[in-house]
C-alpha cells in the first residue's frame, strides 16, 4: 500500500490480493485449517462482469466505487486499486500513519478442492463475485479472514467472505513549497520597551 497525502486529499494505491499464493491458514466453518489461493485471472473475469464494486474504510463506511474514483485491475501480481479520497477520516487516518493495507469482500462462485502434502488442504477460488475492496486502519488489524452474513432483496442470506493480504504501508506527504514569509521588523517595539524601562 502506498499512500500519498497532500493537504485536502489522499492517494492510496497497491495490491489487494496477490493471485496464485497461498493465504494465512484460515479456518472452514466446521473449525478445520485450510490454505486459500486465488486463481490468476479471477478478478480479471469478474471486473469483466461490469458489476460496481464498492470501496470501503474498515468493511463499514462506502467512500466510493468504480463508477466514482476507484480503480481496479488484475495484473501477473495481482488484484491492483487505486483511489484518490478528500474524505477527513481518511485524510486524518493517513496524517496519522494509521492505515494498514487492503481487504476484499466477495462471494465465492466456484472453487476447487485439493489435498497437497506440504500444507494440507487448499482451496482454489476460481471464480468469485467481487462486491468490496477496504482500506483497512489499525483499528481492524489483523483481519485476515472472515464471513460477514447479507441479507438479499429477496430475503434469503448469503455470506460475503473478506479476505487482506500482510502490507507495509508506504506514506509520502506532500505538502507544497513551505510559504517563505519575510522576518518581522520588531526594532520599533524593541526602541518603545527600552523608552519604558528608563
Amino acid at each position: 500500500m502506498k499512500i500519498e497525502v497532500r493537504s485536502d486529499s489522499v492517494h492510496i494505491e497497491g495490491y489487494v490480493n496477490a493471485v496464485g499464493r497461498d493465504s494465512r491458514r484460515l479456518t472452514d466453518d466446521e473449525g478445520y485449517p485450510y490454505y486459500e489461493q486465488m486463481e490468476p485471472g479471477v478478478f480479471a473475469r469478474a471486473l469483466q462482469n461490469g458489476k460496481k464494486v464498492d470501496i470501503l474504510i474498515d468493511h463499514d463506511r462506502k467512500l466510493g466505487d468504480t463508477e466514482n474514483g476507484l480503480s481496479l485491475n488484475e495484473d501477473s501480481i495481482g488484484l491492483f486499486a487505486s483511489f484518490d479520497s478528500g474524505d477527513m477520516e481518511v485524510i486524518d487516518l493517513a496524517r496519522a500513519g494509521k492505515l494498514v493495507g487492503w481487504s476484499f469482500g466477495f462471494l465465492p462462485l466456484d472453487t476447487s478442492d485439493v489435498y497437497d502434502s506440504s500444507v494440507g488442504h487448499r482451496s482454489i477460488v476460481k471464480e468469485l463475485e467481487l462486491r468490496e475492496v477496504s482500506i483497512i486502519s489499525d483499528a481492524m488489524r489483523p483481519c485476515y479472514a472472515g464471513t460477514s452474513i447479507h441479507t438479499r432483496a429477496d430475503g434469503s442470506e448469503e455470506k460475503v467472505q473478506t479476505r487482506s493480504m500482510d502490507n507495509d504501508a508506504v506514506f509520502r506527504v506532500i505538502l507544497g513549497e513551505p510559504e517563505k514569509k519575510e522576518p518581522i521588523d520588531y526594532s520599533r517595539y524593541d526602541a518603545v520597551i527600552a523608552k519604558l524601562k528608563k
